[in-house]
């Protein structure tokens, strides 16, 4: 994997979590307004009950928020623009089944030419059963042979 390529994933993975973190803040703004519309009637008990819904779904925007935030402060912790020979946090594996950048939970992503890469955590089983392998290397998971095209 050419440097270039793995400045091209990484920034294609920073440009999911940035949509991401965008979509949350959005979510918890718009849910914010709602709460503080819900202050300003006075329905009784049906008021009551709107408010409580909102507070309840502001928390859980609250926590998604944080959450992308953490992931994001994680990503870049493990400085992945800096090669890797082989399979360790941050590295950013090209395999014959896909691709994968470790050390993040992110999920799927659209990476460069709209080919769909994972970022899987370095917990992970898949990513605990290639840990210290290398380009040529090939690795049985769940029945299937992996093999190790490139690590970057």
């Amino acid at each position: 994997m050419t440097a270039l390529n793995r400045r091209e994933v990484a920034e294609a993975l920073a440009a999911a979590m940035e949509f991401g973190l965008a979509r949350a803040r959005t979510a918890f703004e718009e849910l914010q307004t709602s709460l503080e519309g819900e202050s300003k009637s006075t329905a009784g008990d049906k008021h009551e009950t709107g408010r409580a819904m909102v507070q309840m779904e502001m928390e859980q925007a609250a926590a998604r928020l944080s959450r992308v935030e953490g992931m994001m402060r994680q990503w870049h912790a493990l400085e992945p623009l800096r090669g890797r020979e082989q399979v360790r946090p941050g590295a950013i594996v090209s395999t014959d089944q896909g691709g994968f950048i470790l050390g993040v939970a992110w999920g799927k992503f659209e990476g460069p030419g709209d080919a769909t890469w994972r970022a899987i955590s370095s917990d992970a089983p898949l990513a605990q059963a290639m840990q210290s392998l290398g380009p040529g290397d090939t690795v049985e998971f769940r029945g299937r042979m992996w093999h190790i095209i490139s690590v970057g």
